[in-house]
């Protein structure tokens, strides 16, 4: 008979085939190892994502600020470019002018010069005919990205980053020599117009006998060229006035002098000198005519035409008849008292006389009253024309001295 063998085994020799215990343990250690090794490679994948994301999230937030700082550096530098441009265009006008060509001044010297050294600085900062804009983020859906496409796109904003940045670091290097050169060309051409007025004044003040009418002119002029607030203002055209205002003024002194040199004016210079002597400083020019106010021959006529500015001043026209009758008699003498004393309603401490009860600003029976309180109590002091004014009135007039 003989035994089964599947039934026993020898003893002392081990089975062959695994047990199912054996192989359920091993099933489970395998599963768990493929389970660890996916989580394991899933949070690496998300781990990698996640540091993907926020980097891209900083170097978009770091792109759109640098944006925003080129986009300032670049108006700033535009504003910069544009005012150095527009007071180098204003002052090539002016170098360019006879006048300034010829100009001796030292600061027309140095204006010229700095204008110069500053072209390359100038034609550096104008602007292009189209502006580079700055390199804007793309932007790509996050969401629907995979960790290397994302961490692709942050490299490329860093890099648009660095871009910028060096961008702005030109823009404002520029904006710097722009605001530079222009302050240093505005103080070259101020300090020009400044010793260009300082130069008119002298004309004036050495053209005595010049008329006030074409000094005024340049006063103002040389306002102008001292008011940094007109500083705008003072272009080719401005140069141009002030050197003809000025070429005017010695015109006039030249004029004069030629005149007071010729004995056929001997009694018109004798006759204005009269006039200045009684008007108490107030600056006097003169106008001889066959007729004033209509009157000629036989008549003694004047007229005061008086300006407020500068101190007060006028412009006395006289008829020839005053001329021919200067030494027949006291009313030549009368009438240009009369018109002196339409000057003297500026003067301080006469403004208050001429403009108080007396006199409610009446300029014929002031001037009247003036003339006679000269001594002239004659028709020709205005009495004839005007009426003769109240005693009051002349001892208020008289008071002006």
């Amino acid at each position: 008979m003989t035994q089964d063998p599947t039934l026993a085994a020898p003893p002392g020799e081990p089975s062959a085939l695994p047990t199912p215990r054996s192989r359920t343990r091993r099933t489970i250690l395998t599963t768990l190892a493929v389970l660890l090794a996916v989580a394991l490679g899933g949070a690496g994948f998300w781990g990698w994502g996640a540091a993907a994301q926020n980097r891209y999230e900083t170097a978009a937030s770091a792109h759109t600020t640098q944006i925003g700082e080129e986009t300032d550096a670049r108006n700033a530098s535009d504003a910069r470019a544009r005012n150095l441009v527009w007071l180098a265009e204003r002052i090539r006008a002016v170098t360019a002018t006879p006048a300034f060509a010829d100009d001796a001044l030292a600061e027309a010297v140095v204006l010229r010069e700095l204008l110069a050294e500053l072209e390359p600085v100038i034609e550096a900062s104008e602007p292009a005919a189209e502006a580079i804009e700055p390199a804007r983020n793309n932007g790509i859906d996050i969401d629907d990205s995979l960790p290397w496409q994302v961490s692709s796109e942050a490299e490329r904003l860093e890099g648009l980053t660095g871009r910028s940045q060096r961008a702005e670091d030109r823009l404002r290097a520029s904006a710097q020599a722009a605001t530079t050169g222009g302050d240093d060309l505005n103080a070259a051409e101020a300090a020009y117009f400044t010793a260009a007025a300082t130069r008119a004044e002298q004309t004036i003040g050495e053209s005595t006998l010049s008329n006030r009418s074409v000094q005024v002119p340049l006063l103002r002029l040389i306002e102008y060229a001292r008011d940094p607030a007109m500083a705008s203002a003072r272009d080719a055209a401005f140069l141009v006035s002030m050197t003809d205002a000025e070429a005017q003024v010695r015109s006039s002194e030249a004029i004069h002098q030629a005149e007071a040199a010729d004995p056929a004016w001997a009694v018109r210079r004798e006759i204005e000198a009269y006039a200045r002597s009684l008007s108490n400083g107030m600056a006097l020019e003169f106008v001889w005519a066959p007729e004033v106010s209509g009157l000629g021959a036989g008549w003694l006529s004047g007229t005061a035409e008086t300006y407020d500015s500068d101190g007060g001043w006028s412009i006395i026209s006289l008829n020839y008849t005053i001329e021919e009758l200067w030494y027949d008699g006291p009313d030549a003498h009368a009438i240009v008292a009369h018109e002196v004393g339409h000057t003297q309603v500026f003067r301080e401490n006469c403004s208050p006389l001429f403009s108080g009860a007396a006199f409610n600003q009446d300029q014929e029976a002031w001037a009247t009253a003036w003339s006679i309180s000269q001594g002239f109590d004659v028709p020709g002091s205005g009495i004839q024309a005007y009426g003769r004014p109240s005693d009051e009135q002349i001892a208020v007039a008289g008071a002006c001295r």
